[in-house]
């Protein structure tokens, strides 16, 4: 007789655990020092009512309960959703406004402190080891847009002007974040500033040079190699990460480059070096074929040979047209650039670094927007902008830690994340779980 195959049955939806608010408060706790985080929250009002230990309690649920506005801030308090994550003796905000004013003063020092310890914690935990890629520890850095008006703005916003005349408000930064493989943890964020004092933004290349240069001062290197988009296919971005030990994976676009004028002077003159079978995220077949070179030095401005690979995609697929199925057949051609050389790293490797640089798109930049709101300005000034941005990072990172690195087997048990997320508020509000000895410190 068979025994039982070990581990979930991924076809299985496991029912959800009733404990999993106190789970996740008792894991940042004991993992993270959440009560150390709140007792070093603080902010710059002179002698105020409601303690900023009492305003990070609120924000950080706010962000854990996927909130999407100040308005929507105020209907909770007023529901009594924060009041058992808050003790007896302390008094509660009664509306949106008084944390906006905390907000506004917010010591942004506190929050680094609080994000410099967890991601220290989440390095010695060994976390950027889980879900590498080939042994590769690998994380991406990429460039978005939080939010932009035609009419609120602040002394931070960049500006720029549209066809119509209009002038636009906008703020954004630069995120590094773990990629490959789960936990996919926010590492560091830089939000672009003006450049010489003019409306204009700095480069998101300038800002990006600076992340990596502050990631290894704050946490020594988290990542092995950083797979970045096109934009970021610069000499500085390259030395930068050179400088700190790590190496690059770089989409190539621009045919005008003399290093690729010369791999494709290569490669068309010889047939593929490798090829290999893979299925995409829909289950068709694709067939790759690649052509890779080493130590080519025509990039006069990186200082080190730059290896170029050509790889050709063919995807074939079924699709319906008027009612009927018929076969498609697509081919893709991609270019990628890197400062690993064919001795530490295969073409295929390459290939799936390369490819982790989207989840950065698809399971960083659309989650934060679609269900963390971090397109909302919920507070438009300076200061508040970055507290509120500490917050939602601090937030993701501690959910996606307990969720990935607590709960065994999450992903293969296919529980909604929002379940989840709507099953934790309901238990903060009406369960009767001690979960203020794990918030708050009473010494």
């Amino acid at each position: 007789m068979k025994k039982p195959p070990k581990g979930p049955n991924p076809m299985e939806v496991r029912p959800l655990n009733k404990q999993w608010a106190r789970e996740l408060v008792s894991h940042s706790s004991k993992v993270y020092q959440l009560k150390q985080m709140v007792k070093r929250a603080q902010d710059g009002r002179t002698h105020p009512e409601i303690r900023p230990s009492t305003i990070f309690v609120v924000m950080l649920f706010f962000f854990l309960f996927r909130l999407c506005s100040m308005e929507e801030l105020d209907r909770n308090l007023k529901k009594g959703r924060f009041r058992k994550l808050i003790p007896d003796n302390e008094r509660m905000p009664t509306s949106h406004d008084v944390v906006r004013q905390a907000l506004l003063k917010w010591d942004l020092d506190s929050h680094r402190a609080n994000h410099e310890r967890f991601i220290a914690k989440f390095k010695q935990n060994k976390g950027p080891w889980q879900g590498t890629i080939d042994g590769w520890r690998v994380a991406a850095i990429d460039g978005v847009e939080m939010f932009c008006s035609k009419s609120r703005c602040c002394d931070e916003c960049l500006t720029r002007q549209l066809k119509t005349g209009e002038t636009e408000y906008f703020h954004r930064a630069v995120f590094a974040q773990k990629v490959g493989g789960d936990p996919r943890i926010i590492y560091e964020t830089e939000l672009l500033m003006k450049k010489d004092g003019s409306e204009k933004a700095e480069g998101e290349t300038a800002a990006s040079e600076r992340l990596i240069k502050n990631m290894a001062e704050r946490y020594g290197v988290l990542a092995d190699v950083w797979t970045l988009d096109a934009l970021y296919a610069r000499a500085p971005i390259i030395h930068a990460a050179l400088d700190h030990h790590q190496h690059v994976v770089v989409r190539m676009k621009e045919e005008r480059r003399i290093i690729m004028q010369d791999a494709k002077g290569l490669f068309d003159s010889r047939p593929p070096d490798i090829a290999w079978l893979e299925k995409d995220k829909s289950g068709n077949t694709v067939t790759v074929q690649a052509w890779d070179e080493d130590e080519l030095t025509s990039w006069r401005q990186v200082r080190i040979p730059f290896r170029m690979i050509k790889m050709v995609r063919t995807t074939e697929r079924t699709v319906i047209v008027g009612g009927n199925k018929q076969q498609q057949t697509d081919v893709l051609e991609r270019w990628v650039g890197t400062t690993m050389d064919s001795g530490a790293a295969g073409t295929e490797t390459v290939s799936r670094i390369a490819a982790a640089r989207w989840d950065i798109e698809n399971m960083g930049f659309h989650d934060l927007k679609t269900y963390w709101h971090m397109d909302h300005p919920f507070v438009h000034h300076p200061t508040a902008i970055e507290a509120v941005l500490g917050f939602l990072v601090l937030a993701v990172n501690l959910f996606y830690a307990f969720l990935f690195g607590h709960l065994h087997h999450f992903r293969q048990w296919r529980i909604p994340i929002s379940e989840v997320v709507e099953e934790i508020k309901e238990q903060v509000r009406w369960q009767p779980m001690l979960l203020l000895p794990l918030i708050w410190d009473d010494s």
